[in-house]
């Protein structure tokens, strides 16, 4: 049975034999990193000195992924610069997470994914940004309730550990319009629709 973000990614990996694999707030790396099973591991993470971790904040490590040539630190080159799978895990911000999902987007591979955490959080104190509470999941569910907007994608989220968001593209599927003004409020009447909530973990 799978309850945890660890177990979903490295199911993930298993069933579609997923090689080259990016985390994007890594914190401990004994926590998740560490235990995820691709061959290819980059994580970033300011806060964080620890092998194959880069140590600067996630725009930085994109606009330098993007650029034909990176600084020379970064040695663990993915083939073709795509990723199959990409863990996003970082500032719990909505506009921070929202780029991190536009460039995780940008670089991955054309039959992988993308796991959002802590998009179903269970109490609004643990929402406020800045940070207020022990148990913080920030308000990243205010970007993930409008994640049906972008085209070329499908979704699904499991109702594991705080909420794991699972997103592969799909070429066929249009995006819809955006909500403004979510609330919390919004997001306990709206919101377990909105981001297709299951509590079926079905790989």
């Amino acid at each position: 049975m799978i309850t945890s973000h660890t177990q979903l990614l490295n199911a993930l990996i298993k069933k579609y034999g997923l090689k080259s694999y990016l985390e994007i707030g890594v914190q401990n790396p004994a926590n998740n990193f560490d235990k995820i099973k691709a061959e290819l591991k980059i994580g970033v993470d300011p806060e964080v000195v620890s092998d194959r971790v880069y140590n600067f904040g996630s725009d930085v490590f994109f606009k330098s992924w993007f650029q034909l040539h990176g600084p020379s630190e970064m040695e663990y080159k993915i083939d073709g610069d795509k990723f199959d799978l990409v863990f996003i895990d970082g500032l719990h911000h909505a506009d921070q997470v929202k780029r991190d999902f536009e460039n995780s987007l940008r670089c991955l591979s054309d039959n992988g994914f993308i796991v959002i955490h802590d998009v179903l959080p269970d109490n609004e104190p643990g929402t406020i940004v800045p940070r207020e509470t022990k148990q913080w999941w920030g308000d990243v569910y205010k970007w993930a309730m409008n994640i049906r907007q972008y085209d070329g994608i499908d979704f699904k989220t499991f109702n594991i550990d705080n909420g794991c968001c699972l997103v592969w593209k799909d070429k066929e599927k249009v995006g819809g319009f955006e909500h403004k003004d979510i609330d919390w409020d919004y997001y306990q009447r709206c919101g377990y629709k909105l981001m297709n909530v299951t509590s079926t973990v079905e790989i």
